[in-house]
């Protein structure tokens, strides 16, 4: 991940684990549109990319999911689950970095 994608697609993770963990149990998958409106986007291309955060981290191995591609890029993403790679990350990105250790 870059640092300016991977401040998207951390938060679109929290997002995702957060919709997971609410989920009734007969609703087994989180879709693009349900992360765009818990994130209160509206704009087309902020939608893209969104759709495109979702991509990256089925592709990198965050998620596990389907993907549905057109255009040459990704149009939705449906999110079964995180990955232990994903919960890694969430949980480092919430751990206090060693400089913030030292400051304190």
């Amino acid at each position: 991940m870059s640092p300016v994608q991977d401040s998207l697609e951390l938060r679109v993770l929290r997002i995702i684990e957060e919709l997971l963990k609410h989920r009734p149990p007969d609703a087994g998958q989180v879709f693009t549109n349900m992360v765009c409106l818990r994130m209160r986007v509206e704009d087309e291309k902020a939608k893209d990319e969104v759709a495109q955060a979702i991509s990256d981290l089925l592709a990198d191995g965050y998620v596990r999911g389907k993907e549905l591609h057109g255009d040459n890029k990704a149009l939705d993403v449906a999110v079964t689950a995180i990955t232990d790679q994903g919960l890694g990350l969430l949980w480092n990105s919430e751990a206090p970095k060693k400089d913030d250790e030292r400051k304190a």
